[in-house]
């Protein structure tokens, strides 16, 4: 991974060629643009947003309506990871990134549905099929346009923020080695947002029909509190990281552990809880 941070900063044309033959591999073009965006700036970054998005804009001339959607969201996502990495570049303020991310990707999927509306049909009509059977045997998963539109907005805010801390991290192990670790573990929001955000959660499981997926983009920034605090702990008690690989595992394959991450992260918010942590240590 140095070695790939170091050919992106060494200069606009290796820089080019890694955003512009990094689809291949997932979060390494748009990791690119966050990456030049925070060391030289919101310009030299847009620059190579358009390195990203060229072989995009080349394959969406030529794929089929369902696929359309799906290279719009890859392009919407190198946008978002831009302005997002230049707001941490101006603030180095992780809340306001993330809650930014969330926004866009919010906004990017209602603009699909206007613009892209025959290839969103063409997408919905897949998943359904695919989905068939789950919906006859379970009347509460409904697959729609809601849902497919919050599952859009997620992918674009997932992939934007694993791509900006991948970018903050190659910053950081160029040139600042070991801060990445310490922003991050102090990822807290404030208690107003966090409340605002499980209200939105409760309105989109329990009173929108449909709507369950806009959930779980809501939940992504607290989910990520929740990390930080558990990167956090284990640091301040000096844990294997054993023990953090196997909490990424179980992660992978138990999905009520995302839950107890949300739930941490309003916890977090509240209580403010690391100097419990400290003192408790003590």
């Amino acid at each position: 991974m140095r070695a790939l941070a170091q050919l992106i900063a060494s200069g606009r044309m290796q820089a080019g060629i890694v955003a512009f033959f990094g689809n291949i591999i997932p979060f390494i073009s748009p990791a690119a643009v966050s990456l030049v965006t925070l060391t030289k700036g919101l310009s030299d970054g847009l620059v190579l947003s358009l390195y990203a998005i060229t072989p995009l804009i080349i394959i969406l001339v030529y794929v089929s309506d369902a696929n359309t959607v799906v290279t719009m969201l890859s392009i919407f996502t190198v946008f978002c990871v831009l302005i997002a990495s230049n707001i941490m570049r101006l603030r180095s303020s992780w809340p306001e990134a993330l809650v930014f991310i969330v926004i866009f990707s919010a906004i990017s999927t209602i603009f699909a549905s206007i613009f892209f509306n025959n290839s969103l049909v063409a997408l919905e009509n897949i998943i359904r099929d695919f989905f068939k059977d789950s919906q006859q045997h379970n009347d509460s998963f409904l697959i729609g346009r809601p849902f497919l539109l919050g599952v859009a907005g997620y992918v674009i805010a997932l992939t934007s923020i694993v791509s900006v801390i991948l970018g903050r991290w190659w910053q950081a192990m160029l040139y600042n080695p070991g801060g990445f670790k310490l922003e991050f573990h102090q990822l807290r929001f404030s208690s107003v947002f966090s409340v605002t955000i499980l209200i939105g959660i409760f309105v989109c499981e329990f009173f929108l029909k449909g709507y369950t997926s806009w959930s779980s983009l809501l939940s992504l920034p607290l989910m990520l509190s929740g990390i930080a605090l558990l990167h956090y702990s284990a640091s301040l008690y000096q844990l294997s990281s054993f023990w953090l690989v196997g909490f990424y595992l179980a992660l992978l394959f138990l999905s009520p552990l995302s839950i107890m991450l949300v739930g941490i992260g309003i916890l977090d918010s509240i209580f403010n809880i690391r100097p419990k942590l400290i003192r408790y240590k003590q």
